[in-house]
């Protein structure tokens, strides 16, 4: 719409100056930064409306506005005053229509109408930029989590240990299974005890992750030991027919870090 980017050319320097005393008045997180920040904000905000107005294929204020509540989130500001910035750009605008085109009621509904049309576009890029923000830092919180809950100790020279906690589903025995033989080569390990005495449910799933970090690490030139399977973990792996040939078994730690030593001629004795 030319006549709009038209009015916002002309205008400019009085909807910055609205925009930025709105800001002002009803952000908190905004009622205290310097004027030259606030300007350099709403004069990106409103360079990106006029071009979205003269190449409405290329949709910048909603790039804008993903971009800002993206950065926003990760500096802990609320959406709603993220909301409120672009609410007081409408309402300078707005309020700048009705300065200039009172006597013009035609021209100023088509112009307000525009107006709101780009605010929903602003709205959306806007969400778009929070929830891209929320999911990368549940992703990060996720393999935080996975990178504690699954740590990769040397324990021996040429021995690793690996004590799992929790569920393990597809996704983490990937992270797992990547994280060991990576390992693995660090250590150059002949060793791997898998500890599961932290795992709540074995089923056919877990036992095929299981399986396959074996065999992965034999060809790597490395023994997996099992460790901490319990009665009632070793009662559903009978009952479910799960077959762990290939896999060593041992009932604890202890007993698993004694089997490794004997692989490499060592051994624990009391002084």
């Amino acid at each position: 719409m030319s006549d709009l980017a038209a009015f916002y050319t002309k205008h400019f320097d009085e909807i910055i100056d609205s925009t930025i005393e709105l800001i002002q008045a009803n952000v908190v997180e905004y009622s205290k930064m310097a004027r030259d920040e606030l300007k350099k904000r709403a004069v990106a905000a409103i360079d990106a409306l006029i071009r979205d107005l003269r190449e409405p294929d290329v949709h910048a204020y909603q790039q804008h506005m993903r971009a800002i509540s993206y950065e926003r989130f990760r500096q802990n500001i609320p959406l709603n005053s993220v909301q409120q910035v672009l609410r007081s750009i409408n309402q300078a605008t707005a309020n700048t229509f009705r300065k200039y085109y009172a006597e013009d009621p035609i021209l100023l509904l088509e112009m307000v109408e525009r107006l709101h049309e780009l605010t929903e576009e602003g709205m959306m890029g806007m969400f778009n930029g929070y929830e891209d923000a929320q999911i990368e830092i549940i992703s990060n919180q996720e393999s935080a989590l996975a990178e504690v809950s699954s740590p990769i100790v040397p324990v021996y020279g040429g021995i690793l240990v690996l004590p799992l906690i929790g569920s393990v589903d597809s996704r983490r025995a990937g992270q797992i299974m990547e994280a060991l033989l990576e390992a693995i080569n660090t250590y150059s390990a002949d060793v791997v005890i898998l500890d599961i005495t932290g795992v709540p449910v074995i089923d056919t799933g877990v036992a095929n992750y299981l399986l396959q970090a074996a065999r992965a690490a034999r060809l790597l030139g490395s023994t997996v030991v099992l460790v901490g399977i319990g009665a009632e973990i070793a009662q559903t792996i009978v009952q479910l027919g799960i077959d762990l040939t290939g896999i060593v078994t041992r009932a604890n730690l202890q007993a698993g870090v004694e089997y490794a030593l004997e692989l490499q001629g060592l051994a624990i004795r009391p002084r």
